[in-house]
């Protein structure tokens, strides 16, 4: 979601933290980067794979990333291209994984299969979820 201070869209940028990837400079030392799409609840062995797979696969593919994002991203995500752009809800996120061949490529088919179809029942277990929010706005109509 916009505004949150997390990323919307595969982009870069020093000292950026509406940005996937953080670059932070340390002097002539050296400068380290902050990983910022995984969130804190995630499976820290999928995240790690899904990181160290990505990173191997660009450079395999010998993908250059895109030009630096300067000030905030989401005043600019008109300009972001579509491919570049993060699923907005869970279900899409599921149906781009499912269909990566990416993911496909680095995980193996049964994996990915497997994987999407876990996550779709999980969706559809949230989906059948009523919230409190949808209670209380919808209650107070009865």
């Amino acid at each position: 979601v916009p505004g949150f201070w997390a990323p919307t869209s595969a982009t870069w940028g020093v000292e950026n933290r509406t940005t996937a990837i953080r670059v932070i400079p340390a002097g002539p030392e050296g400068q380290r980067s902050e990983y910022r799409i995984a969130p804190a609840d995630a499976n820290p062995y999928l995240a790690i794979a899904c990181t160290l797979g990505a990173g191997l696969w660009g450079i395999e593919n010998r993908i250059e990333p895109t030009a630096e994002t300067t000030g905030s991203l989401y005043d600019v995500m008109d300009t972001i291209p579509d491919a570049l752009k993060f699923p907005a809800t869970f279900s899409e996120a599921i149906s781009r994984f499912q269909h990566s061949a990416m993911a496909i490529e680095l995980f193996g088919a049964e994996f990915v299969r497997i994987y999407s179809a876990s996550r779709a029942e999980h969706e559809l277990d949230f989906r059948r979820a009523i919230t409190d929010w949808e209670l209380r706005r919808f209650l107070e109509l009865a």
